[in-house]
């Protein structure tokens, strides 16, 4: 059975040298998704917001003070599919291949528009630019073929603490 949520998350972006971002060491319950060798997005749950951003300055305050983080929680927009339906879905949307072996990070065109997606045993995480949120709910829509699986509310995205940071390669392409 398909599942499909609206969810918010804290999204803060890092630029920094590819050697500083690589000592940036991991937190608990937060997924770090390197988009290109000198950007990674650090996506958890809204809660963890503040002390993500506070750990994560205090990092580049002394590997790299010249290093860039920014809240941009409020530029994304998140869907969560989850069930035996999500791949076949995703399928529908996009023709980002899905690695099989799972965790893993992916970028490319979802819908017509950017996306990033974090894909995880059981579900994956869909993030679009805001702007794109309503037009992402609109697809979901048609290629569910119209059964109301979309809620109206958001949830609080939920990290899975074990997973480890995930770096761009032939496996999962970087694509901008």
């Amino acid at each position: 059975m398909l599942s499909i949520e609206r969810t918010h998350a804290a999204v803060v972006a890092c630029f920094a040298s590819p050697q500083a971002l690589d000592t940036l060491p991991g937190q608990s319950g937060t997924h770090q998704c390197r988009v290109a060798s000198d950007e990674l997005l650090l996506i958890a749950p809204p809660a963890l917001l503040g002390e993500t951003e506070r750990s994560t300055a205090e990092h580049f305050a002394t590997a790299e003070p010249t290093a860039l983080v920014l809240d941009q929680s409020d530029g994304w927009s998140a869907f969560t599919l989850r069930g035996d339906e999500a791949d076949s879905v995703f399928a529908r949307l996009s023709t980002v291949p899905l690695p099989a072996r799972r965790p893993a990070f992916v970028q490319g065109a979802v819908a017509g528009g950017s996306a990033k997606i974090i894909v995880l045993e059981g579900c994956m995480h869909v993030f679009v630019p805001s702007t794109l949120r309503h037009h992402l709910a609109a697809r979901l829509q048609d290629v569910c073929g119209g059964r109301p699986v979309i809620p109206a509310a958001e949830i609080a995205f939920v990290s899975d603490p074990a997973t480890p940071p995930f770096q761009a390669s032939a496996a999962t392409p970087a694509r901008r």
